[in-house]
This record gives C-alpha cells, structure tokens and sequence, in this order.
C-alpha cells in the first residue's frame, strides 16, 4: 500500500494528527518528506473583518496558523501561495494560478526528489478541492497517487466538495478511486474523528 489518506469533518486536526507523527518519525524539519502543505491565514484586524484565507506551502511549513497584516484582498491574493479568500467583499475569492505555478512546482519537486532518493514520503495536505480545475497539477498528482512513492495526506470528504463546488463532487470521487485503486490495492482512507487512537496507529506504522 503506498497511499494512505484522511478524511471527515473540517476542523477536527486531521493535518494537526499527520504533522505530529510525522514529527515523530521524521523530526520538526520533516527531513525526507517532500510536497504540500495548506496554510490557513488569519487577521488579527478590528472590526468586523471576517475575513480568513488559505495559502499553499512546502510539506515541512508550519501549519499554524499565519498571521497576516496586508489588508487589501488584492494585495493578499498576490501573496506567495495564497489561494482563496473567504469573507471577503462580495464573497469567496480565489487564486487558481498558484496550483499551476507553485503548486506544479512542489510536485515537480517531489517526484524529482523521490527519483533521486532524497525523499521517502510525499505528504499531500489537502486534496480533494479547487485544484482539481488544473489539469497540469492534477496530471503531477494522479502520477505521485500511481507511483511506488508513499503518499499521505487529507483528502476533502465529498460533502466537503459537494458544499464547496458541486461541480467538483465527481472529479473528488475520481480522485478516492485513484488513491486506493481496483480493490483497495494501492492506498486506503480512513475517516477520522478527533481522538481517534487506531487512526494515529495506522499512521504511524504507515511512515
């Protein structure tokens, strides 16, 4: 099995279990793992600004959450790596050329890495959303889900996809195929709910 996944409700430390273990396994600088990491963004502005946002980082990034200054939503989608603005004037906001820029990037990076033995793990946290739309990071990803390289991360369950983008719901259940392969062969995903002990032990004899 090179692929093991986590799904289930938002917010429930899915990507906070993974980082400790691998933490554990790995060390802070999560050295042997490439790929990604989604970074959320918070505004520590007055007021009512209700903004939050999410931006796509190398695998060992921190992932607690990023202070941002900048105010203009303009300015904030011209950031490094930063993908989508919720609560923002009119509604949601995205950046989908980030996936085609950095984030080919950081696949590109892996699967070179993995080739050359640098890497031993790819950590892919999350899938399953707005990415999906871009087909030469897609091409990457479905190559790194194909390949003998270990892959972990969280997959958005599709009630996740269904609320975000309707029109996505059949690429993400493509995508749960993809990871687990005919009968299972290939990877697993597991449903986790905080304080689930089983999944962090599947975790950690999977790293």
């Amino acid at each position: 099995m090179n692929n093991l996944f986590l799904e289930g409700p938002i917010q429930t430390g899915k990507s906070t279990l993974i980082r400790e273990v691998l933490h554990e396994a790995c060390g802070p600088e999560l050295k042997g793992v490439g790929g990604f990491t989604v970074q959320r963004m918070h505004f520590p502005t007055p007021g009512n600004d209700k903004r939050f946002g999410f931006r796509l980082m190398p695998a060992a990034a921190p992932i607690k959450a990023h202070t941002c200054v900048t105010t203009t939503d303009e300015n904030l989608l011209a950031s490094d790596g930063v993908f989508k603005l919720t609560g923002c004037e009119g509604g949601s906001r995205t950046n989908m050329e980030v996936f085609e820029t950095k984030g080919v990037t950081l696949l590109t990076q892996a699967l070179e890495d993995a080739k050359a033995g640098r890497i031993g793990l790819v950590l892919l946290d999350e899938i399953g959303g707005h990415e999906m739309k871009c087909r030469k990071f897609m091409s990457l990803l479905n190559r790194l889900l194909d390949s003998d390289i270990p892959c972990i991360g969280v997959i958005k369950h599709p009630d996740s996809t269904r609320r975000m983008d309707p029109s996505l719901l059949e690429a993400n259940e493509e995508l749960h195929k993809k990871i687990t392969g005919h009968e299972n062969e290939s990877g697993e995903i597991l449903y986790y709910e905080r304080g689930d002990e089983a999944v962090r032990t599947t975790l950690k004899k999977f790293i």
